[in-house]
C-alpha cells in the first residue's frame, strides 16, 4: 500500500498545471509580440533611412555635376518652357585636360514629367544643346528622379540671375518621409560670355 500511495503522489508532481501552462503560455506570448514590435519598428527605421539617403543621394548627384560643370563653365544661361514647365541650363566648359584648350557644350534638362527628373549631356566638341521637344532621349543621361522645384512661385529648378551665378532650388521625394531640401547656388569664375556654339 505504501508503494502505490507514492506511486500516485510521484505521478502528480512530475507533470504541469493548466495554470502553470496558461501562465507559461501567456508569458511566452508576451515576449514574442514585445519582440516582434522591437524587430518591425528597427524594420520600418531602417527602410525610412534607406529611402531618405536615397533622396539625398540623388540631390548630391544633381548638384555635384552642376556644380562642376558651372565651375569650369566661360558661359552659363537657363532656357524655360512656362507651358511645360522644363527648363534647360547651358554651359560653355573648357576641358580638363591642359594641353587641349576645346570648349564643351554642356546642358542640364529639367522635366516635371514623371514626378520630375533632371538629365544631363555634354557635348565634344562643343555644339548647340537644345531644349528637348516632347523629353530627354538617346544622349541624355538621367541624374535623378522625384524632384520638384521647391518655390511654387516661381516653378524652377535653376535659376541664373547673373551671368556667373546659378542657384538650384528643388526637393527630391523621399517616399512617405518629407521631401529633402536642396537649396544653393554656385560660381563660375570665368568672365560670362553668353556666345556660340553653346547658345
Amino acid at each position: 500500500m505504501t508503494d502505490t500511495k507514492y506511486d500516485n503522489h510521484r505521478t502528480r508532481e512530475s507533470g504541469f498545471t493548466l495554470l502553470e501552462l496558461l501562465i507559461t503560455s501567456t508569458l511566452s506570448i508576451i515576449v514574442v509580440m514585445i519582440a516582434g514590435g522591437i524587430l518591425i519598428n528597427g524594420l520600418r527605421t531602417q527602410e525610412m533611412t534607406h529611402t531618405v539617403t536615397d533622396a539625398s543621394t540623388t540631390a548630391q548627384q544633381v548638384v555635384r555635376s552642376v556644380q562642376a560643370g558651372v565651375k569650369n563653365a566661360s558661359a552659363i544661361t537657363v532656357v524655360s518652357d512656362a507651358v511645360t514647365g522644363t527648363q534647360l541650363l547651358l554651359a560653355r566648359t573648357i576641358g580638363l585636360d591642359p594641353t587641349s584648350t576645346a570648349a564643351s557644350c554642356q546642358a542640364w534638362y529639367y522635366t516635371p514629367s514623371n514626378g520630375g527628373a533632371v538629365y544631363t549631356r555634354k557635348t565634344t566638341p562643343a555644339s548647340l544643346i537644345t531644349l528637348p521637344a516632347g523629353g530627354p532621349s538617346g544622349v541624355w543621361t538621367v541624374l535623378g528622379t522625384g524632384i520638384t522645384p521647391a518655390d511654387p512661385v516661381t516653378g524652377k529648378v535653376f535659376n541664373a540671375p547673373s551671368g556667373g551665378r546659378v542657384e538650384l532650388k528643388f526637393d527630391v521625394k523621399a517616399g512617405t518621409q518629407p521631401y529633402v531640401l536642396i537649396n544653393t547656388m554656385t560660381y563660375t569664375s570665368q568672365s560670362s560670355t553668353v556666345s556660340t556654339p553653346c547658345f
